[in-house]
């Protein structure tokens, strides 16, 4: 792969990265809570599922779901089901104003696993990543490019989605203050239960409409 060819990739995996998404709703909800450290810490759940994902679809599973549309809704109705299952919750639960203005990076181990957990559910419960891996990879891998060149891709991409989200991380580090006064942690939450719900619905509609 020559150089311009690896920037143009980076641009295109750095662009859909920024693009507004669940997985972004999540760290920046995290790091105004819990701060940047841990809220890259939980990033790092769904840099897994990345892994998996682009996996599966190197493995042809993108193709299946492209060509089965029947399987296809089913998985999209499973993540947009739990998308609002989280949003759900972000109404129903608020974190202890005490641990926000203490920092919570000192918060127990059960906690910070919970969050990767619901990082990595998020990301995995997406499976349009298939499809946009299965489009994109190809277009990058030469022809006489073997699993090495899919691997390197793998690893520019999740790398590139590390940069860009904990670069949002630690500039919403910068709000954490705002946030903490009063009832505007209850309200920026109930905000991030809200896109939750929105993303789910908006999983849902094409199927419904």
């Amino acid at each position: 792969m020559s150089f311009t060819t690896f920037v143009a990739f980076v641009l295109i995996s750095a662009a859909q990265v920024a693009t507004p998404g669940p997985s972004t709703v999540f760290l920046l909800n995290n790091a105004l809570a819990y701060g940047a450290r841990r809220a890259i810490v939980a990033l790092s759940g769904d840099l897994v599922a990345i892994v998996i994902l682009a996996s599966l679809s190197a493995a042809g599973v993108g193709a299946l779901l492209a060509a089965n549309t029947a399987l296809f809704a089913v998985l999209r109705i499973a993540g947009a089901a739990y998308l609002l299952w989280l949003g759900i919750q972000y109404f129903r639960v608020s974190p202890a104003v005490s641990e926000q203005s203490t920092g919570a990076e000192g918060s127990s181990r059960s906690a910070t696993a919970g969050l990767w957990l619901q990082s990595f559910w998020i990301g995995i419960s997406n499976p349009k990543a298939v499809l946009f891996f299965a489009a994109l990879f190809p277009q990058f891998i030469p022809a006489d490019g073997g699993p090495g060149s899919l691997v390197f891709l793998v690893i520019a991409f999740v790398t590139t989605k590390l940069i860009v989200l904990g670069g949002y991380a630690l500039a919403a580090r910068q709000l954490r203050r705002v946030f903490a006064r009063g009832g505007n942690m209850a309200v920026g939450r109930r905000l991030t239960g809200a896109l939750f719900i929105l993303f789910g619905c908006l999983m849902i509609w094409p199927l419904v409409a």
